[in-house]
């Protein structure tokens, strides 16, 4: 194999997490990528389970439910009784997880910028469009199983 595409998906991936991390003070805070993922989910779903957050990012109970046990003990979110269904439980996210979030956009839209620095507006296209296939691809392959 000639091309370099793995790596670069690879340190874009890197430099990416880093740069959200360091954005909103993930290490003090003693929270990963995917617990500002699980986060976003969260935040964005109006009767979010664990359930829903492993259909979302495609990961297993075991570390989700680890994530919401740790979230929880942050004091980000809440979780709350489910109203239809006794063996799940409603999570949603606290002021403090809101404070987190909003720093989260402000990072990403900074950190757009920068990325995007240069490009123009069909070269972002391309690469949206690409990228995309690719995703697609990958997850085609992931479903075969």
């Amino acid at each position: 194999m000639h091309s370099q595409l793995i790596e670069h998906i690879i340190a874009i991936s890197e430099r990416f997490r880093i740069s959200i991390r360091s954005a909103i003070n993930a290490n003090e805070l003693g929270i990963g990528a995917m617990h500002v993922r699980s986060l976003a989910v969260i935040a964005q779903s109006d009767a979010c389970t664990a359930n829903h957050i492993v259909n979302v990012l495609a990961r297993d109970k075991a570390q989700v439910a680890r994530i919401v046990k740790e979230l929880l003990a942050a004091d980000l979110i809440e979780k709350c009784a489910h109203p239809e269904d006794k063996r799940s439980q409603i999570l949603s996210v606290k002021a403090e997880g809101q404070t987190l979030m909003a720093q989260f956009h402000a990072a990403k839209v900074e950190i757009y910028n920068q990325m995007t620095q240069g490009l123009s507006g069909s070269q972002l296209r391309d690469f949206e469009h690409i990228a995309q296939c690719i995703a697609d691809n990958l997850l085609a392959e992931l479903n075969k199983d």
